[in-house]
């Protein structure tokens, strides 16, 4: 029988941490103190546990800069200590302005769950408490050259930017074409709503053009707190529309949407399946998990 409690799942974003290490300085900075406390593999199973949850994808959680590869060894011993195996992919944290760039991917490429990099790259220059980082990096020039390193390795790059910076982001897919780039967190349609959501658009249909760029429909309880499931369904909808169901896949951004939103990891995944459930199985299989499989080598 179709439905969600018999459909295979890859959570293809999520994050682990332990608060009491000490690493994540911005996890004691949160004013949410729903954030100071340890996130870790059990605690994922729990709150997946009525659902046939396969394989999971972890995200670098913005470990403090020195503990980069200290992450990427720590993920690797949790995933070989496990039956399941969880994580089973790993997406680490690079500064592609890095001086020592060529031994930084050398060093995570040991670990054989490590399967590319995150920076996040969300800026807007005209709002500094949306801007994660100082750098405009999508026009630095350094930072564009060392894309090739990337490349060079086969490496995924996971691309977190705002909606609003789809050109820019669009001229670096355009000179890495061979690069697997993957966008995060639905391109972070952060201020639209359906009165404006032609703004989004316009910049998910420009980059669904670049058959090497995947999405994840994922980090909705992070812009939307009091979500619903009218509240996410165009976003949905409009990326399965463009970029098809060979390049989506969902995910939890748990436990950063769990923190933020009060909603359960059923709820997305119900409110997720409740508007494909009249695609095929096939189409289905698709996009809760054989997309990630593939895409990470899973």
């Amino acid at each position: 029988m179709k439905n969600l409690f018999n459909q295979k799942i890859i959570d293809a974003h999520h994050h682990f941490w332990e608060f009491d290490d000490n690493k994540h300085s911005w996890l004691k900075e949160n004013e949410n103190i729903n954030f100071h406390k340890n996130y870790l593999a059990n605690n994922l199973v729990n709150d997946s546990k009525s659902l046939q949850l396969i394989k999971t994808v972890h995200i670098q959680a913005e470990i403090d800069r020195e503990y980069s590869l200290y992450e990427t060894e720590w993920l690797q011993k949790i995933s070989n200590s496990r039956e399941d195996n969880f994580p089973n992919a790993i997406l680490a944290y690079i500064d592609l302005t890095s001086p020592n760039i060529e031994e930084v991917i050398e060093n995570h490429r040991k670990f054989k769950n490590f399967r590319g990099f995150r920076q996040i790259l969300r800026f807007d220059k005209n709002n500094a408490d949306l801007t994660d980082t100082k750098i405009d990096y999508l026009n630095n020039d350094l930072w564009i050259d060392n894309m090739s390193y990337i490349e060079k390795n086969d490496l995924i790059f996971e691309l977190l930017i705002y909606y609003h910076q789809y050109e820019d982001a669009a001229k670096l897919i355009n000179k890495y074409n061979k690069i697997k780039f993957i966008i995060n967190h639905s391109l972070s349609p952060q201020g639209i709503n359906i009165s404006n959501i032609e703004k989004w658009k316009i910049a998910i249909n420009k980059l669904s053009n670049y058959s090497n760029v995947y999405i994840k429909l994922s980090g909705f309880g992070e812009i939307f707190p009091n979500w619903s499931l009218d509240t996410i369904k165009p976003f949905i909808d409009f990326s399965l529309n463009k970029f098809g169901t060979d390049r989506c896949m969902f995910g939890s951004n748990f436990p950063v949407d769990k923190f933020i939103s009060n909603s359960s990891y059923l709820d997305y995944w119900q409110s997720y399946y409740e508007i494909v459930k009249d695609f095929s199985q096939s189409d289905l299989d698709k996009i809760f998990y054989k997309n990630a499989e593939i895409f990470y080598n899973i």
